[in-house]
């Protein structure tokens, strides 16, 4: 996100169970846990602006009680926000998910403006990388920027017929000093966050 200029959030395509979408990965003293949402079955086959958190609200507190137990020693643990974010009042997992991401730019720094796909007028028959590229091109941006499981699935030859270039974004994270002894990567954000704090990670960044 901090290499665009706009970052999009593609809710208008199909919700797919157990992704990052409804869970991540905190840090514990022996490993690490997945905080997950139990998003109801009946919403699978809908696309994710459309996903209703469950009505059920034990996850929250459940979640809640994880982070605190597990990052509240941390030096940079937020405890304000953990307790409001926990408790507002959303019930769209799209909107539940968006807060989220917007605080953690704030306190990384980054300038990306966000875009929802939802809200683009975009063809509802397009997907894969047709859905990419004409999302792309109503921007009026020249480059696409994916993660390496693209090359999998993306065809680059349309962007290139439509003069736009296709870079491939591999994230290289240094180790950094966790709660615990040892260190577990691919952690949620909040991990680097309440473990280095956010001066660390705008400079880590802007080195990347």
């Amino acid at each position: 996100m901090a290499q665009a200029d706009v970052f999009v959030i593609l809710d208008n395509v199909q919700y797919s169970k157990d992704s990052y979408t409804q869970r991540v990965k905190i840090r514990t003293q022996t490993g690490w846990i997945w905080l997950t949402i139990p998003i109801e079955k009946t919403n699978n086959f809908h696309p994710i602006n459309e996903v209703i958190l469950p009505e059920d609200d034990r996850w929250r507190k459940k979640h809640k009680v994880s982070i605190v137990s597990n990052y509240s020693k941390c030096p940079y643990f937020d405890k304000d926000f953990i307790e409001r974010y926990y408790d507002l009042p959303i019930r769209s997992l799209n909107d539940f998910n968006e807060h989220g991401i917007r605080y953690l730019l704030q306190n990384f720094g980054i300038k990306a403006k966000i875009v929802r796909a939802s809200g683009m007028n975009l063809n509802a028959a397009l997907t894969s990388t047709d859905l990419l590229l004409e999302i792309v091109k109503k921007l009026g941006g020249s480059s696409y920027i994916s993660g390496p499981s693209g090359k999998q699935y993306l065809d680059e030859r349309k962007f290139s017929d439509n003069g736009i270039t296709v870079e491939y974004f591999s994230p290289m994270i240094p180790e950094y000093k966790q709660r615990w002894p040892g260190y577990q990567a691919y952690m949620s954000a909040i991990d680097i966050l309440f473990n280095k704090g956010a001066d660390h990670c705008r400079e880590s960044l802007l080195t990347s």
